[in-house]
């Protein structure tokens, strides 16, 4: 459990620092500073974001349903990690296959 709540607290840094250059790249691009650059950092950071937030998640939930349990084995675990899996697989496929307009 001490690898899980060290994953999430790791995650969660990495999460709010990638939000933050997300959010302020988005704001960049909407005042047309460095626009070509900002389109670039935008469409490197998505898939990371997304990576970070569904490590982020997952452990979280996963803290949460193991809340007072000592074992490290659960069911619970290998779900919320297949599920994350799949919808970061969803995630990558929908960016490579349908790219951006911007």
């Amino acid at each position: 459990m001490n690898t899980t709540k060290n994953l999430h607290d790791v995650s969660a840094v990495l999460f709010f620092i990638l939000a933050f250059a997300y959010v302020a790249v988005a704001l960049a691009f909407r005042n047309d500073f460095m626009a070509s650059a900002m389109i670039f950092l935008m469409r490197v950071l998505d898939v990371p974001f997304a990576m970070i937030a569904l490590l982020y998640g997952g452990s979280g939930l996963y803290l949460q349903i193991n809340e007072g349990k000592e074992d490290a084995e659960s069911a619970w675990g290998y779900v919320i990690f297949a599920f994350s899996l799949i919808l970061f697989g969803l995630v990558v496929f929908i960016n490579f296959a349908f790219p951006s307009q911007l």
